[in-house]
């Protein structure tokens, strides 16, 4: 893990700091606020707290460790003895961050934590880092930086003396991060300096970055780390090493839209949940967790960071896959509508029912069918015409509810009125039923090829679509039956149904989005047949390159538009261009899905901001380096910044499958025997070769062995095998990317996506196995050494 910190070094001068300052927090914290009521039985134990406060103020610093374990051990009785009250804040986590500020020669320690506590006459100052103006200087500044901030009307100005964060878990002080080194307290109670750097290291260009002297390690070696590691691999908050640019994306003000473009492991994700944490915090009324809807990809990822925003004190988020939410949305406002799914779609179906063109093309049919209604109108009885076109700017449900308001309160001669009333209640109905819309519009090639004309959709592509259609709408087939009218049973004893693989009677993932467009447009937003409409105040969409831009606009035009302007839509968008996994959905970059979602922005009011997260903090700089290298210049035209150098990437080169087997037998048996609490993730590009290693490692009896599939992930330590289309946005702390073979990664684009994906979930290490001839996708230096620093 580290060396031993040596009495009276740097290192251990701040270890004595820190252990001193948490001592006198935790004693001050746990006698809770000034007005709580009595403690049964705690008048001594307060006592004690005070006068072991005064000790560790005073004490050396070796004699801290005995007293700060006391101070643990009396203030968690102090929370006992609480009884129903509740303490300031948490006493076992009170804060996450110290800052040290000298203003006009004097020193003040300021920590920031998850909620705010201030006393100082017991110089305890706890900042709330989502709301506080002081706990910006922790974000913008650097240890040693003079700040100049404007905090409650007036300008303050100082130096940053010291600038940590900390980690405090069950009360006890476990790791000091600072710009003299990361210390650490391992499982026996002793301070480490953990080895390496976490400065910034920029590699490429002309020159070398330099970096810290490694101690060289044998090839072949699988795992880093020695002792204990944290055991759950879910996402953590970490609102303790939020950076400066991160920080300056979460706190943008509510309305608009934020962009946030992120390489792999720029903490994107991350930004976008604090985010909603901040913006909670900023109008709790507004911005409650049940107004809030946060979208992901696939249900690991829902699982992945569904302990994140309970964390920073938001809780009933919906946390949602967009298919998910998109189906059963549909069917809440469109009950009556088929149920059933295909389950794979002709991909140049898929292609098509994404295309952007159908925003404008779904507007367009609406747009016909109301001057439909207005023409049949003005032969029925002309008059009423001026009445329509005064409804013109509401959808066009509400617009016929407006026009029979206006016939019932109208002087009209009863057969007129009755021939209105009649005429209304038939193009409401029909106006209503969008699944129609979508039938006659997909089964028509006249339509479509207006609608597609001039776009990169063909003649073959739409009549493609229209032979899929007219099977989506034909009659299923009934399920088998005897003579008697009996099912039929499997050999299993349950009944057999009709083909599977038959579209009759069934949607495509991909309607659902036009559905609810036509929804939105036709009756003015997500409304239920109840008459409730389903909307939100803020919604962050993460890994959104990977979304269609109908499926964007369908959650855009969902979000509350504060006084009916739309540009103050709460909104956050999160992806990187550069990890595409859907190739079908027509995405070609931001400037491009914003002008097809909000249009173009209007003079005098905020255009969406777009900021890029540069910075990796997951994976090493050497993987990092590999990850631009596969993707190629035209892909990846900037160098990669890395937070931290590490192992060389290796490649091994097997024969074949049971070659391969046999090596990382070894290696994944000793790394699960030095490293019980690891995470590795051994990544093939299809489900059939994982199929394949998980049972040539099952065989050779690799420990803590998982054969996970798209949604099955428990982040638990142990070893996943996958697919690389399954691990999209989750992270390990190990990678062995398997069958790196040119079958299976070519030289296209695609390819180039999937492999970046794979290799950008390693954390600490990163593996390559190839089993036949190397994909041109891998760097020639590593073909050639093996190993690539």
């Amino acid at each position: 893990m580290g060396n031993e910190v040596e009495k009276g070094s740097p290192g251990a001068n701040i270890i004595a700091d820190e252990e001193r300052l948490f001592g006198q927090v935790q004693a001050r914290v746990a006698l809770g606020d000034e007005d709580d009521r009595p403690r049964i039985g705690a008048g001594d134990l307060d006592a004690d707290l005070l006068s072991l406060r005064d000790q560790i103020a005073e004490a050396r610093p070796e004699d801290l460790p005995p007293l700060i374990e006391q101070m643990t051990r009396l203030a968690a009785l102090a929370s006992r003895l609480g009884g129903g009250q509740s303490l300031p804040i948490d006493v076992s986590s009170p804060y996450f961050a110290h800052m040290r500020l000298k203003e006009h020669g004097q020193s003040k320690d300021v920590m920031v934590g998850k909620r705010g506590f201030i006393d100082r006459k017991s110089n305890v100052q706890i900042v709330d880092w989502r709301n506080a103006p002081v706990s910006r200087i922790y974000y913008r500044y650097e240890e040693g930086d003079d700040y100049e901030e404007e905090i409650a009307g007036r300008r303050v100005e100082g130096m940053v003396e010291a600038r940590r964060n900390l980690s405090i878990h069950k009360g006890n002080l476990r790791r000091i991060g600072a710009p003299q080194g990361t210390y650490l307290k391992d499982a026996r109670g002793n301070w480490v300096q953990a080895v390496g750097q976490i400065a910034p290291v920029l590699h490429g260009g002309m020159g070398k970055a330099s970096r810290p002297v490694a101690v060289p390690r044998d090839k072949g070696k699988l795992g880093i780390h020695h002792g204990a590691a944290r055991a759950d691999k879910a996402l953590p908050e970490i609102a303790a090493l939020i950076d400066k640019e991160q920080f300056e994306l979460i706190t943008q003000p509510g309305s608009g839209i934020v962009v946030i473009q992120g390489g792999a492991g720029s903490g994107k994700t991350t930004v976008a949940l604090h985010r909603i944490a901040y913006l909670n915090f900023q109008d709790p009324r507004r911005f409650r967790g049940s107004n809030t809807l946060f979208v992901v990809p696939s249900q690991a990822l829902v699982r992945y960071v569904s302990g994140v925003l309970p964390s920073l004190g938001v809780a009933g988020v919906p946390v949602v896959t967009y298919t998910g939410w998109a189906r059963s949305t549909r069917m809440r406002c469109l009950p009556d509508a088929p149920t059933k799914y295909n389950d794979d779609p002709p991909e140049h179906v898929s292609r098509v029912k994404k295309h952007p063109q159908l925003l404008q093309m779904l507007v367009t049919a609406v747009e016909k069918q109301a001057a439909e209604i207005g023409g049949e109108l003005a032969e029925l009885y002309a008059p009423a015409v001026a009445e329509w076109n005064r409804l013109l700017k509401r959808p066009l449900v509400p617009r016929l509810s407006g026009l029979n308001g206006w016939v019932k309160k109208a002087e009209l001669e009863p057969t007129v009125r009755v021939s209105i009333e009649s005429f209304v209640k038939r193009w409401k109905k029909r106006a209503d039923d969008v699944v129609l819309d979508w039938a006659e519009m997909f089964t028509d090639p006249v339509v479509l090829g207006e609608g597609f004309a001039g776009t990169d959709v063909t003649p073959k592509d739409i009549s493609r679509v229209v032979d899929w259609m007219k099977r989506q709408l034909a009659k299923p087939q009934k399920a088998p039956a005897d003579e008697e009218g009996n099912p039929i049973l499997d050999s299993e004893g349950q009944a057999l149904t009709g083909d599977d693989d038959d579209p009759a009677g069934r949607f495509d993932d991909e309607d659902d989005p036009i559905l609810l467009r036509l929804l939105q447009l036709k009756r003015g937003g997500l409304v239920l047949p109840s008459g409730d409409e389903l909307i939100w105040e803020h919604v962050a969409i993460d890994e959104a390159q990977d979304r269609s831009a109908l499926e964007t606009k369908v959650l855009v035009e969902a979000v509350n538009a504060p006084d009916g302007d739309t540009t103050k839509r709460s909104v956050t968008i999160a992806g990187d261009t550069a990890q595409r996994l859907v190739f079908d959905n027509n995405f070609s970059g931001w400037a491009e899905l914003l002008h097809a979602i909000a249009g173009p922005s209007a003079p005098g009011t905020q255009p969406p901001i777009v900021r890029p997260l540069k910075l990796s903090y997951r994976s090493t700089a050497e993987v990092m380096h590999l990850a631009r290298e596969i993707l190629g210049p035209e892909l990846a035209p900037e160098d990669p910044l890395a937070a931290r150098p590490g192992e060389p990437v290796e490649l091994h080169e097997f024969g074949d499958l049971g070659e391969a087997v046999a090596f990382l037998s070894d290696a994944l048996r000793n790394l699960m025997a030095r490293e019980p609490t690891a995470s590795c993730a051994v990544i093939s590009r299809h489900p059939e070769q994982a199929d394949a290693y998980f049972e040539g490692l099952r065989r050779a009896e690799v420990p803590a062995l998982r054969r996970v599939r798209r949604d099955e992930f428990n982040f638990q330590p142990g070893i996943d095998i996958t697919d690389v289309t399954s691990v999209k946005g989750l992270e390990f702390d190990y990678v062995v990317m398997v069958d790196v073979n040119k079958a299976s990664y070519p030289d296209q684009h695609w390819a180039r996506h999937l492999l970046h994906i794979g290799v950008t979930r390693a954390a600490h290490q990163l593996w390559m196995i190839t089993t036949g001839e190397p994909s041109v996708l891998v760097p020639t230096a590593l073909r050639d050494g093996g190993r690539m620093t």
